[in-house]
């Protein structure tokens, strides 16, 4: 039985073999966590299917708010951005990597944010694409920024005012 990130692998190779096919590009934000899991499916997508940056998704550094998103830890983020600089380092071509970021998530305090910067330069990674949270209707955490607390009922801050972000 194959696992998501062979299967995955399994079509792009296949994909790649369809005549009048040139290229395969991934331009939006890939799951760091099953390609951590499958070194084989990163280095192929680096290969023939990255730009001149990947993007991911980490959406946060600090645990407390990834938990509330439902995200893998950041410490799954800092070993995927170490086996990417392993494979990326012996690439004729180098890519960049792309994060994408929310603040003013519900949980986030101040404090987060500044985390978070320090964590993202620790990790090499500047170039990074940040929105501000956005409540979408029937999400979890629109539920969590209206009630002002997580799934457990506790109370958690959920800055309501934007000017406050900026």
């Amino acid at each position: 039985r194959f696992s998501p990130g062979k299967r995955y692998l399994t079509l792009l190779r296949e994909c790649r073999k369809i005549p009048g096919v040139k290229k395969i590009f991934l331009g939006s934000g890939i799951r760091f966590d099953v390609l951590l899991q499958n070194p084989e499916l990163l280095e192929e997508i680096l290969v023939y299917h990255a730009g001149n940056f990947l993007r991911i998704a980490p959406e946060h550094t600090e645990n407390h708010l990834l938990e509330l998103m439902r995200k893998p830890s950041f410490e799954v983020l800092a070993s995927f951005v170490q086996l990417f600089q392993s494979i990326n380092k012996k690439l004729k071509r180098k890519i960049d990597l792309a994060p994408y970021l929310i603040v003013g998530h519900p949980g986030e305090k101040p404090v987060d944010i500044s985390e978070m910067k320090k964590k993202l330069k620790s990790l090499g990674l500047e170039r990074v694409t940040v929105q501000i949270f956005t409540p979408t209707p029937g999400t979890l955490s629109t539920a969590m920024y209206y009630a002002g607390c997580d799934t457990a009922g506790r109370l958690i801050p959920a800055e309501k005012n934007i000017k406050e972000l900026i």
